[in-house]
């Protein structure tokens, strides 16, 4: 009888795979094909595997901000927590972004100056050494508009996912932190506009002028 109904409600053929099934890319996914993600203030809790695939690609992130006259604090960008992730924030006024390897390893690179108050694109462009390689390193360059001001390697990042319950957020880092230069929420204390997040093949310097330009006309 199972069978029967089986068949006449389409429920065969029976999927017996395992672990395979938690590979986010043999699932219909809205994310696929997409290469430029855009994310306003107040974004919180999106899934990780619903998040932008910057996993073992070259990746830039974006944050159009108004920096707070007593100086920057807080996150901007960041997904995953103290198991794993990464996260693009402000602390002490200087810009930083950090790669969380399961907590044994953390490559974070810094701002060499305090980010002034004011009407800002920060990133992070994040290059492989091998795009594609699983777990590969890399480097990480933090630009002040198209102004280069702080850089760094990371040696392993991680390829699959970071956690099982933590999330992709905008503003803050809800739940455990990526890194231990703060805690969490550490919600951001000035003013983000929009956060972009963009996985094509784009220059760096292509695409900070297509955020100059985004910002001087909205």
């Amino acid at each position: 009888m199972f069978w029967a109904e089986a068949a006449k409600y389409d429920v065969l053929p029976l999927d017996d795979r395992f672990v395979e099934r938690a590979d986010v890319n043999l699932k219909p996914s809205y994310l696929r094909g997409k290469t430029r993600f855009l994310y306003l203030p107040g974004t919180t809790r999106i899934p990780e595997p619903s998040s932008p695939p910057t996993k073992n690609v070259d990746h830039t992130i974006v944050a159009e901000v108004e920096v707070a006259k007593g100086g920057g604090e807080g996150v901007l960008a960041c997904c995953g927590g103290e198991a794993a992730g990464y996260s693009l924030f402000m602390k002490d006024g200087k810009l930083y972004w950090e790669h969380n390897w399961f907590g044994e390893s953390r490559y974070r690179v810094e701002s060499r100056d305090k980010i002034p108050s004011g009407h800002h694109a920060l990133s992070v462009r994040v290059e492989c050494d091998k795009e594609g390689e699983f777990g590969g390193g890399g480097k990480a360059t933090l630009r002040l508009g198209e102004t280069v001001i702080g850089e760094g390697r990371f040696e392993k990042q991680v390829g699959a996912r970071f956690t099982v319950g933590e999330t992709f957020d905008i503003g803050c880092d809800t739940v455990t932190a990526v890194s231990e230069l703060y805690e969490s929420p550490f919600a951001f204390n000035g003013a983000i506009k929009r956060v972009m997040i963009d996985t094509s093949e784009i220059s760096a310097a292509d695409l900070a002028a297509q955020v100059k330009i985004a910002m001087a006309t909205q």
